[in-house]
């Protein structure tokens, strides 16, 4: 029996979050019954090098449009892409770029692959999303709102499947870290909180420092690549205007990230609906919920499968300081809460999103596309 091979295609390997998801599953593949290779368009970042460390079968070269250039030439582009991937004969192109641009799955198509892609955004307005999903032999809808909004109608039915996101529970784990605390330095006995994600402006790291403005007990601490330099400054020229300088720390990307959830008594993830974002399904969120850390989210997309408000975490209204800052509050007068929401959504993880069920979702779905051949 021939082995299905796998392509994982992602532009580059510079952002971790989709990059680290991606190595997730193609490292986990039945060795079996499935040969994964990943495909980017450019070399370089912490992730490109494990890759080559890992001696997973690489390939590095174009499958992307320009998103400004014209339908034809794109098309143009497209074909002349699809050649250099035609001899590697790959069976499954699994898309995990986050944009709708389309031309990667016409190189799909014609080298050869059935594609899919991997919808991580509540994005949907462009008709190029419409395009990408025709062109698709199978699309991965994060949670339920995509399904309910998106992906409703049934000429999508057979099309699309609901894969959620998996935590690898191995690396992230319940404990405490004194280590972290005191390299913060923020008291033992304090209310310590964590924000672990890109500081853009969609995930308004803004409202949870006002909120901790207002609740005295609070410590702060944002983790994160900086990616929006002017939205960062605002944050810095926020911290002093509320003067909470010596309780929220912007610390920039942080590799010890369970070590900050063990040492933090409450991580939260503020998204906000700015521009219509909402989350797909939020890898932080899950990695705090296996380090057995208490969640405080926002009421958006993605967020809502995985915290209900009061079982398994707290959720708050977008963009509203009190209603966050009433989250914090919570916590601290009810010193037993936190720990009762921890441990059901530390069971809801192991039940529902550990690594090993996503990965044996996508052999499932892989091997139902080859069989529609």
């Amino acid at each position: 029996m021939n082995k299905i091979k796998v392509l994982f295609a992602l532009p580059n390997l510079t952002t971790a979050g989709s990059g680290r998801e991606m190595l997730n599953i193609a490292e986990r593949l039945d060795k079996n019954l499935f040969e994964a290779w990943i495909g980017v368009q450019q070399a370089g970042g912490e992730l490109f090098d494990e890759v080559i460390a890992k001696k997973m079968p690489l390939v590095v070269q174009p499958f992307l449009a320009d998103e400004q250039t014209s339908l034809a030439n794109k098309i143009i582009k497209a074909r002349s892409f699809a050649k250099d991937f035609r001899d590697l004969d790959f069976d499954i192109w699994q898309s995990f770029n986050w944009s709708s641009d389309f031309s990667e799955a016409l190189v799909a198509r014609w080298a050869g692959a059935k594609y899919l892609y991997v919808k991580k955004n509540m994005n949907w307005g462009r008709k190029a999303w419409k395009t990408k999903t025709m062109l698709s032999g199978a699309v991965v809808a994060r949670n339920t709102t995509m399904l309910e909004t998106f992906f409703a109608p049934k000429r999508y039915a057979r099309k699309v499947h609901m894969i959620q996101g998996g935590v690898d529970t191995e690396s992230f784990k319940p404990g405490y870290d004194m280590s972290v605390r005191q390299e913060m330095d923020i008291p033992e006995k304090a209310l310590m909180v964590c924000c672990i994600a890109q500081v853009v402006r969609s995930k308004d790291q803004a409202t949870l420092i006002k909120a901790a403005a207002k609740v005295e007990q609070a410590y702060v601490v944002i983790a994160g690549a900086e990616r929006d330099k002017e939205y960062k400054q605002e944050l810095d020229a926020l911290i002093k205007k509320l003067n909470v300088q010596d309780r929220v720390k912007i610390v920039g990307h942080y590799s010890n990230v369970n070590g900050l959830l063990n040492a933090s008594n409450a991580f939260v993830l503020p998204t906000s609906t700015y521009m219509g974002h909402e989350e797909g399904c939020p890898v932080s969120v899950l990695e705090a919920m296996a380090a057995g850390t208490p969640c405080i989210v926002s009421d958006v997309a993605g967020n809502r499968d995985l915290i209900q408000h009061g079982k398994t975490g707290l959720v708050f209204k977008p963009e509203k300081v009190d209603s966050l800052a009433d989250c914090l509050r919570e916590f601290i007068h009810k010193p037993s809460y936190p720990k009762e929401i921890a441990e059901r959504a530390l069971d809801k993880v192991y039940g529902e999103y550990t690594i090993q069920m996503e990965v044996q979702k996508f052999e499932a779905l892989y091997s139902k596309l080859m069989k529609r051949k």
